[in-house]
């Protein structure tokens, strides 16, 4: 399998005067399992996509220094052959995927190839067996979940049996069986097969016992390159980038320990006998759910991948209308009010930032909504310059979010979205891109806001630690069907609902 040998590798993106990658120089081994981590924005997927040719090759900017692959330069040969050698799985599965059905999707890489039929055949086979998707060939993409969809782009990744793997978030879209099953997939390729393996990654707790290398990155510099067996022996690094480290107490785990809710008043949100059920399926994703959520509360929705999560959470914001059963915003039935007569009253983001951002600069998307909504001019720019405090992109603001890093991205959505202060908050998987401290941060902003200002806020998540230190309340969905409605210490002390939540 293949070596790598990176030497004084430096790279600029366009809009930016700073380097993203500075004065990088390493190797890793054939077979090494390499865990690369480091803050929000701090060059991981920028390093990545150096190693399989997208830069320079698909992407513009500077690029000095090199990157040997087996002795060859990568820069210097063609991109479509490094792609037969190194295989990137993106941090958004939907950055990967642009076949119909699962099959078609697996099947993409090998046929460009020239794959004989029966062995694209027996590849997706395996593949969808690997990622435990048996059985999902005929299945539309567009109809999965998030997680759903990350295991399909692993598939079509490992039927193409890369020299090398590289794999940015790969866990962020998965509940935490989901997590341990394609960890334990990806450190089979490793340690059966020899496919050298770079996994970049904020959950470090999950990843440190399969690696044998770790890589820690602060400002596009690797600010520290170990054998896992000295990595850990000083934490300090970790916790002063806000990085996770993988003991079970660090200054950056937080404390278990929500604030007691006094401000549950009048009911914000009713839900009633609520289904939905997507086109062409057979099946409810949403099945009979009813719930009242008040004013002041912070509600966590939690459940495997492809247990409703998303959709309830499209449901309450308009985005789909039930198949039957209600829901009411303050007593208003949706029915009754346009979608556009809920701006500025519900905000959303999206598990995929990028489909909210549309500005030129991240402070212009901060300020689209409050210009939409007529706020006074003279307090606009004051509102936009405390929103990109309160979220840590006061430095970012003139920056275009597309050039930003995923988690960069998130935190812009949902100031974007805070600057309206809505009245009711939906946030689907905050965690998503997110070191803990940008994450704390970001939710001990959300929660003080609904607090105080009498708001509501739900959020959908994988994150067990999330739930504890921010939600008031819990409902647990398996299947499209709520199994659990009420305290999160409760829910969680008991193994059954655990375990049927894939928690």
């Amino acid at each position: 399998m293949a070596r790598i040998e990176i030497e004084n590798l430096r790279f600029t993106y366009p809009s930016r005067e700073i380097p993203t990658l500075q004065d990088i120089t390493t190797r890793v081994p054939s077979g090494a399992f390499v865990l690369l981590t480091g803050p929000t924005g701090c060059g991981k997927s920028t390093l990545l996509r150096t190693l399989n040719g997208l830069i320079p090759h698909a992407s513009a900017g500077t690029l000095t220094g090199t990157v040997h692959l087996d002795g060859q330069d990568i820069a210097s040969q063609p991109l479509a052959t490094t792609c037969q050698q190194v295989s990137l799985l993106f941090q958004n599965p939907d950055d990967q995927l642009f076949c119909t059905l699962v099959e078609d999707e697996i099947a993409f890489g090998l046929e460009n190839l020239s794959f004989p039929p029966e062995e694209i055949q027996e590849r997706i086979t395996i593949a969808l067996e690997q990622v435990g998707l048996s059985g999902f060939e005929s299945r539309h993409i567009s109809s999965l979940s998030g997680g759903e969809k990350q295991r399909v782009a692993l598939a079509a990744v490992c039927a193409m049996r890369p020299q090398v793997l590289l794999l940015d978030e790969p866990t962020s879209h998965l509940d935490l069986q989901g997590t341990r099953d394609i960890l334990n997939i990806v450190k089979q390729l490793n340690s059966e097969i020899g496919i050298t393996v770079i996994l970049a990654t904020h959950r470090t707790r999950e990843v440190a016992p399969l690696c044998n290398h770790v890589w820690l990155m602060e400002d596009g510099r690797l600010c520290l390159d170990l054998p896992k067996i000295d990595a850990f022996q000083d934490v300090t690094p970790y916790q002063r980038l806000g990085v996770q480290v993988p003991q079970a107490e660090t200054s950056t785990t937080p404390s278990l320990k929500r604030p007691s809710n006094t401000l549950q008043q009048d009911t914000r949100l009713r839900i009633q006998n609520l289904h939905f059920r997507y086109r062409n399926t057979d099946k409810d994703a949403v099945c009979d759910i009813s719930c009242e959520v008040p004013r002041g509360e912070v509600l966590a929705i939690m459940g495997a991948n492809g247990s409703g999560k998303t959709t309830l959470i499209h449901l309450i914001a308009g985005l789909l209308r039930p198949s039957a059963g209600e829901v009411r915003i303050d007593g208003k039935r949706y029915g009754r009010v346009k979608l556009h007569q809920l701006a500025g009253k519900i905000g959303i983001v999206f598990q995929d930032p990028d489909l909210l951002l549309q500005a030129e600069t991240v402070r212009d998307e901060v300020a689209f909504g409050p210009k939409n909504l007529k706020f006074p001019k003279r307090t606009l720019e004051e509102h936009v310059d405390r929103t990109l405090t309160r979220f840590d992109l006061q430095d970012l603001g003139a920056e275009a979010p597309y050039a930003l890093s995923r988690g960069q991205r998130q935190r812009t959505a949902v100031a974007a979205t805070f600057s309206l202060h809505p009245d009711l908050f939906l946030l689907d998987e905050p965690t998503t891109g997110q070191d803990a401290q940008h994450l704390y941060q970001l939710m001990d902003e959300l929660c003080d806001e609904i607090r105080q200002a009498h708001k509501t806020l739900i959020f959908a998540t994988h994150d067990i630690d999330l739930t504890l230190k921010y939600a008031d309340r819990i409902l647990l969905l398996r299947n499209g069907t709520v199994i659990f409605d009420g305290d999160p210490d409760t829910a969680f002390a008991d193994q059954e609902f655990r375990q049927q939540a894939s928690l």
